[in-house]
Order: C-alpha cells, then sequence, then structure tokens
C-alpha cells in the first residue's frame, strides 16, 4: 500500500501540478478564462482517476517511473479521445503559437473560427481545431465568426 501512496503522489505531480502550472499561464492571458477554468479541472480530476486505474494496474518500480508511465498513458488517453482533446492540447497550442491560438469549430457544421482578441474568444470541449494564424483558418476552409 505504501508503493501505491507513493506512486499516487508523483502522479499527482505528473497529472495535475504540472499541468495546473501551464493551466494558469494560458488563463492569465484569457479575457474571460471563467469557462475555460470551469472545465478544465473537470478535465484534470477525470485524468488523475483514470491515471490512478492505470498506476494500480502497473507492476513498475520505482514509484516515480511506475506514475511516470502511468501519467504517459494517461495523457495518451486524453489526447486521443474527442471529448478532452481540446481541452488537453490547449497548453501545447499556447505554447507552439507563441500566444493564444485561434480557436475553431466545427459544432453545428459551422466551420468558424474565433481569434484571441474577440470579445467571444472561448475554449470549450465543443472546439475542434487550433491555429496560429488567421491564414492557416482560412486554408483550411473556417470562417470568422460573426461579432454580435
Amino acid at each position: 500500500m505504501r508503493r501505491f501512496a507513493v506512486a499516487s503522489a508523483w502522479l499527482t505531480a505528473f497529472i495535475l501540478v504540472l499541468p495546473a502550472a501551464g493551466l494558469a499561464v494560458a488563463a492569465s492571458s484569457l479575457r474571460e478564462p471563467v469557462m475555460f477554468l470551469a472545465w478544465y479541472p473537470v478535465l484534470l480530476a477525470l485524468a488523475y482517476l483514470l491515471g490512478l486505474i492505470i498506476l494500480a494496474l502497473l507492476g513498475l518500480s520505482p514509484a516515480w517511473l511506475r506514475a511516470l508511465v502511468a501519467a504517459i498513458l494517461t495523457y495518451a488517453v486524453v489526447l486521443a479521445d474527442p471529448l478532452t482533446t481540446t481541452m488537453a492540447s490547449f497548453p501545447i497550442h499556447v505554447i507552439r503559437c507563441g500566444g493564444l491560438p485561434i480557436v475553431a469549430t466545427d459544432f453545428a457544421a459551422a466551420r468558424s473560427y474565433t481569434v484571441p482578441s474577440s470579445e467571444h474568444y472561448l475554449v470549450t470541449p465543443l472546439d475542434t481545431r487550433f491555429f496560429c494564424t488567421e491564414a492557416e483558418a482560412r486554408a483550411a476552409r473556417y470562417h470568422r465568426r460573426l461579432e454580435y
């Protein structure tokens, strides 16, 4: 039981603490971070629970290696699942683009995008893609969301 407790502490660091630091940076850049911050902790909690299941199934030692393998497998699942991939990959795109990315959605066949300077800029699980420039978004056949 002690081995599992130590490994789960490492898992906490890999799945909750490290992404939370990236989350703080990403959320501080958003004009309205409340909606994003409402979804993201739920994603992290679900990822942590999945990580605990994977951790329990692994028999590796030492504890940090066991937790690292569980975290990597958890991230692979979260990034591959269509319901969680957008929220999980948002911090990656913030880094890739050097700032907030353009958020695109296919929801209701809209194929629209929102730029970070927009009043309606928001990241939700319904979003499907991120772009660094409007030219990239237009090349992928998305159109700019109408401002109301």
